[in-house]
């Protein structure tokens, strides 16, 4: 990911929706593991960024997956998804998405990325809130580190 060196902008945002777009529980599994080790549980995390320069809309859809070892095998507990979508005003002088690069011009995609995974760590509470996965909400990750390392899913 590229970033320009600025000054400090004001950048007027807006949070448009926040749709979950599949949600996946195990339950026989979940109820078949008599105790859950926390540090047992494998935790996939991805996203993908979505442009709308016309609409000054950026949508980040995050995808979580929570994998409990079995016999040989890592098995799917949870996944979950959300797209968030986001109106920026002068988006495409902010983030722009070029063949496999995404250039963040004022370094705000890593504060968007943060409310959106806080967001998805908030619908996976509600819903794991009667289940023996109430006691492994999503870890806290660094919006900075994974902007940084990405590589772009278009």
């Amino acid at each position: 990911m590229k970033k320009a060196k600025t000054d400090p902008i004001q950048v007027q945002l807006k949070i448009l929706k926040v749709q979950e777009t599949l949600f996946f529980i195990d339950s026989e599994l979940i109820s078949s593991i008599i105790k859950i080790e926390g540090d047992s549980i494998n935790i996939e995390f991805g996203f993908k960024l979505e442009i709308n320069n016309e609409k000054n809309e950026l949508i980040i859809h995050l995808n979580v997956k929570y994998f409990y070892p079995t016999d040989s095998e890592l098995s799917k507990l949870i996944e979950i998804q959300t797209s968030n979508s986001f109106e920026i005003t002068d988006l495409n002088n902010l983030i722009s998405i070029n063949e496999n690069e995404i250039e963040d011009k004022n370094g705000i995609l890593p504060s968007i990325l943060g409310i959106a995974i806080g967001t998805l760590r908030g619908v996976l509470v509600a819903k794991t809130s009667e289940s023996k996965l109430s006691d492994f909400p999503l870890p806290i990750v660094n919006p900075t580190e994974i902007c940084n390392s990405m590589i772009l899913q278009a």
